[in-house]
């Protein structure tokens, strides 16, 4: 069983095995953009009626929303169903402590989200629980992942996963940013006549602010921040350059407000002056955008 809003990586390969014959169940989230435990419980019970379920993703973070997930909860349902839990810690590991991702089964991990090399990550797995590889080859990763594995990037790994140790206070710090960043785009939007609309309710990480433009297309804000020198998206990074909406946003919201949606990210390096003067920059691409002939 798979939320809806799991990053591709996870709903992609559901979306796989559903194609070979697997029998996959889909959980949708709220309109807070928070998986329901209750909700999850539902999931279970209905698709066991066509086959037992023996594995549930869920994520800790959502990787768009920044909306925290009930992980402890749903642990708890999934194991008193006879099921194991898969938690994408990703965009939690270095920025809440373990407890985003207590109750875990097996436990997703990727360095460059922690400061880290990128390619490399690591799966960390309950002990007692054997695992099929997906891939065929050497002995390497305990005949789970064959491949000549890079020791650099796992130095590189090791090193970035103790600095992350102490981390999430650091990030827990970034709260009042984030929000002045949501207060300052309010703002621009509103004297540009289209206050942006938040995306995500309730718990939610402190490095990610994701808003609606009404009136305006995401992918188009994207491009034109873009030349304005701010690094933005209007969906996951993975999915950058392709024309379709959100389907985590879509998912919670509908299309329409997917469509319109920019996700900013800040950072422990990220400043007040920073936060101002990507709202100066937004304020210009809105006021260049308005200029523009309709259908340009």
């Amino acid at each position: 069983m798979v939320s809806r809003i799991e990053h591709p990586s996870v709903t992609r390969a559901a979306e796989g095995l559903a194609g070979r014959g697997v029998h996959v169940a889909w959980v949708d989230p709220e309109p807070s953009g928070r998986v329901a435990p209750e909700a999850i419980a539902a999931a279970i019970d209905r698709a066991a009626a066509v086959a037992p379920v023996r594995l549930v993703s869920l994520q800790a973070v959502n990787h768009e929303t920044g909306v925290v997930q009930p992980v402890a909860e749903a642990a708890a349902i999934v194991h008193a169903r006879g099921a194991r839990l898969h938690v994408d810690a990703v965009q939690a590991v270095g920025r809440l402590p373990p407890e985003a991702w207590a109750g875990a089964d097996l436990v997703s991990v990727a360095a460059h989200k922690i400061r880290g090399p990128k390619g490399i990550g690591a799966l960390a797995v309950r002990p007692g629980i054997r695992l099929r590889p997906v891939l065929l080859g050497g002995a390497q990763e305990r005949g789970l992942r064959p491949g000549t594995q890079d020791p650099v990037a796992a130095a590189g790994f090791a090193v970035a996963a103790r600095r992350a140790l102490g981390a999430p206070a650091r990030y827990a710090a970034l709260a009042p940013l984030r929000d002045r960043l949501e207060a300052e785009l309010t703002q621009v939007g509103r004297a540009a006549g289209a206050p942006p609309v938040r995306n995500g309710e309730g718990a939610r990480a402190s490095h990610v602010a994701n808003l609606s433009w009404p009136g305006w297309r995401g992918d188009e804000l994207c491009a034109a921040l873009d030349l304005e020198g701010v690094a933005v998206s209007s969906g996951a990074a993975c999915s950058a350059g392709t024309a379709e909406p959100s389907p985590v946003l879509t998912a919670m919201l509908g299309p329409e407000r997917a469509a319109s949606a920019v996700r900013f990210s800040i950072g422990e390096d990220t400043t007040e002056a920073d936060l101002v003067e990507v709202a100066r920059r937004v304020a210009r691409v809105l006021a260049r955008l308005r200029s523009l002939p309709a259908g340009s």
